[in-house]
């Protein structure tokens, strides 16, 4: 997705800071300190954000963007996607379910007895994994209308077609 800010860079940087959050682990009741709805990271090029979240939910949607001095303003650029540790995750997750999918094919083909059990498991996981996911983005359903919601209304920002 792109976005164009008739502001400086410099100016959209001090906005986006003025309205988060510092994303880093404080002592506080939800993980973040501070009471913005909006929770991020900016370094000079480029920034994260992600709403508060108050179930410490790892599959919530974070805006990972960048600015760009572009035609007397800013442009921003960027996507929605997930914190790289829950992709890992979750691409552990699944490579031991194919893993585990293989040996009990394999195992029920050299016509090990009792073999059913390992396929329930095996069913088991794969549906808890997927479930996990959708419940997941279940609970960040809204994040990414507010957060580009929020983008659009602290840096003046419209959308580039």
């Amino acid at each position: 997705m792109t976005l164009r800010s008739p502001l400086p860079v410099e100016e959209c940087k001090a906005r986006l800071a003025s309205g988060i959050d510092a994303a880093n682990f404080a002592f506080s009741l939800f993980g973040f300190a501070g009471s913005k709805p909006i929770v991020g990271r900016l370094s000079d090029t480029s920034f994260r954000l992600r709403g508060r979240d108050y179930t410490h939910n790892g599959f919530t949607p974070f805006f990972y963007g960048r600015f760009e001095a572009a035609d007397g303003g800013t442009r921003i650029e960027g996507g929605f996607g997930l914190l790289p540790s829950t992709k890992i995750l979750m691409t552990v997750w699944f490579s031991f379910l194919a893993i585990f999918a293989v040996i009990v094919f394999v195992t029920a083909i050299a016509g090990r007895p009792r073999y059913a059990l390992d396929f329930v498991i095996l069913v088991v996981m794969a549906a808890g994994g997927v479930a996990l996911v959708k419940f997941g983005r279940w609970l960040g359903r809204g994040e990414q209308r507010e957060i580009i919601a929020f983008l659009k209304r602290a840096l003046e920002a419209t959308d580039v077609t």
